[in-house]
C-alpha cells in the first residue's frame, strides 16, 4: 500500500490508520463522534490483477480520484486489500452524517471505470460503526465495522449501520453456549480457498475452512472457535457439521463437472476418535461422494500423542480412499520419522516460513529443505500464505508442486468457486 505523495487523505498503512482511530477515541462525546467505514468494492476484474503486476495500483489510483471529491479534508482512508476500503470519518455530530458519507461512496462508485481494456464494476457493501456508541478501542471499532459489512453483503442491501448489540463481546462464560447454539442451528458456514498447480497450471483442489455465521450478532475468529469448540467437548459435532457440508457441497460441484480434491482439516483431539474413518466414511455414502475426491489434513502436532493409534487410523483412512496430508510441516529427525512411518500424500509448508523466505535465508533453505525432503519421498508439496508474485517466482524455481494463497484467491463460498474456476482457467492458464 503506497501513499500518494499527492494524496493527504490517503494512508500508508493499516497502522496509521489504527493510530488514528486511537487518537479520535480519546476525544469523541456523545455529540462528537468517529465513524469507520469497511467498504468490500467487489470488483469484478478480480482476476485481471493477476495478469498485470501494476493493474491494482492503477485501480487504486483511479477509486482514489473517484473517492476524493466525496471526502472532507479531515477524513482518511485506505486500502487494506485491493479490494476493501477503510474510511475513517472523525469529528462528526451524528450517525446521519456517516450515512451520509455512505451514500456518496456508493454514488461515486455507481460508475464502471475504464481501465486500459477492461472495464470495471463495482458492487460495494458498507459497514458503519461509530464510537463511542459502538467501541471504546480501535480494535473493536474495525470488528464490528467488519461485522456490519459482512451483515450487508449477505443481505444483499448497499450498506448497514451497526447495532448497539454487535458491540457486546463473546466471554469465555458466553461463548461454549453460543457455539452449541450455532452448531445445533447448523449455521457454520464453509469458505474454500483454490490451490494452483504450478506444473498443470490449473486448480485441481480446494481447502476447506470453517467460518463462525457472518450474520450473527458477534464476531468469532475461526482458531478461537476451534479452540472453543477442542475445550469445551463440541469438535465431534463441529467436525462433523464441516464435513457434511463439504461432502454436500464437493457432491454439487462433481455434477456440475467440477472435479475438486477438497482438503478438510482434522484436528489433533479428533484423530483420538476411534468411530472416526467410520463416521466419514458414512458421510460419503449420504452424499454419493467418492472418497479419493476428499483430502484430509492433519498437523504434524498431531502425532506426539498415542502414535501407535494414530498410525493404525491414518492407515485406515488411507485404505478408505482418502488422501492424507501434513500440515505445518518442518524439518527434523521426528519429522522423518513420520514420513518413513505414515501412509502421506502430501506436505503443507507453514506460511510462517513462505512468508518469511523473501528475508530469510534460513526460512528459504527450510521451505527448499521441505520441498527436496518430499519429492525424495515420492510426496507433492503445497506452499501456503503465498502473497505475492515473488514468493510465487521463488516457489517455482525450487519445484513446489501447488500454492495457496491471497496471491490467487481469498477463500470463497461455494457458490463463487465454479465461476472463480472458470475465469481463472478461461484467463490466467497461459501466463501462470
Amino acid at each position: 500500500m503506497t501513499l500518494l505523495s499527492h494524496d493527504h487523505c490517503k494512508l500508508s498503512s493499516i497502522n496509521e490508520l489504527m493510530q488514528l482511530l486511537e487518537t479520535e477515541l480519546q476525544s469523541c462525546s456523545d455529540t462528537h463522534i468517529v465513524a469507520l467505514l469497511v467498504v468490500n468494492l467487489q470488483r469484478s476484474d478480480r482476476i485481471q490483477g493477476l495478469l498485470s503486476p501494476h493493474y491494482d495500483s492503477i485501480v487504486e489510483q483511479h477509486v482514489t480520484e473517484r473517492l476524493r471529491p466525496s471526502l472532507r479534508d479531515k477524513d482518511r482512508f485506505i486500502f487494506a486489500t485491493e479490494n476493501e476500503c477503510w474510511f475513517v470519518l472523525p469529528h462528526l455530530s451524528s450517525e446521519a452524517l456517516a450515512v451520509l458519507a455512505c451514500h456518496r461512496i456508493l454514488n461515486a462508485l455507481g460508475t464502471p471505470l475504464r481501465i486500459e481494456t477492461q472495464t470495471v464494476f463495482f458492487q460495494p457493501s458498507i459497514g458503519i460503526a461509530c464510537a463511542p456508541l459502538h467501541a471504546k478501542s480501535a480494535l473493536e471499532l474495525v470488528r464490528i465495522a467488519d461485522v456490519a459489512q459482512r451483515n450487508a453483503e449477505s443481505n444483499n442491501v448497499r450498506f448497514e449501520l451497526a447495532r448497539v448489540e454487535q458491540q457486546r463481546r463473546s466471554t469465555p462464560e458466553d461463548l461454549p453456549q453460543a457455539l452449541k447454539e450455532v452448531l445445533d442451528s447448523n449455521a457454520l458456514e464453509m469458505r474454500y480457498q483454490p490451490k494452483v498447480d504450478l506444473r498443470s497450471k490449473s486448480v485441481k483442489s480446494v481447502e476447506a475452512l470453517v467460518r463462525w455465521p457472518s450474520d450473527h450478532q458477534q464476531a468469532v475468529p475461526t482458531n478461537v472457535l476451534i479452540d472453543t469448540a477442542e475445550q469445551y467437548g463440541l469438535i465431534e459435532q463441529l467436525t462433523m457439521q464441516v464435513v457434511n457440508k463439504v461432502f454436500q457441497e464437493a457432491a454439487q460441484w462433481q455434477s456440475r463437472g467440477l472435479q475438486l480434491i477438497v482438503w478438510v482439516n482434522l484436528s489433533a483431539r479428533l484423530l483420538g476418535l476411534e468411530q472416526l474413518p467410520k463416521l466419514l466414511a458414512r458421510a460419503l455414502e449420504v452424499w454419493n461422494l467418492p472418497a479419493s475426491a476428499v483430502g484430509l489434513e492433519v498437523t504434524e502436532s498431531a502425532f506426539i500423542h498415542d502414535i501407535d493409534h494414530t498410525t493404525a487410523l491414518l492407515f485406515e483412512l488411507k485404505r478408505l480412499g482418502f488422501k492424507l496430508s501434513i500440515d505445518d510441516f518442518e524439518t527434523g529427525y521426528s519429522s522423518l520419522a513420520y514420513l518413513r512411518r505414515f501412509p502421506i500424500d502430501e506436505l503443507k509448508v507453514d506460511k510462517v516460513f513462505v512468508q518469511g523466505m523473501m528475508d530469510s535465508m534460513q526460512d528459504k533453505q527450510i521451505v527448499q529443505s521441505v520441498i527436496s525432503l518430499a519429492h525424495n519421498f515420492g510426496l507433492s508439496v503445497v506452499a501456503e500464505g503465498v502473497e505475492h508474485e515473488a514468493n510465487l517466482n521463488v516457489l517455482r524455481m525450487m519445484g513446489c508442486d501447488e500454492i495457496q494463497g491471497f496471491y490467487f484467491a481469498h477463500p470463497m463460498p461455494s457458490a463463487q468457486l465454479l465461476s472463480w474456476c472458470e475465469q481463472f482457467h478461461r484467463d490466467f492458464h497461459d501466463k501462470l
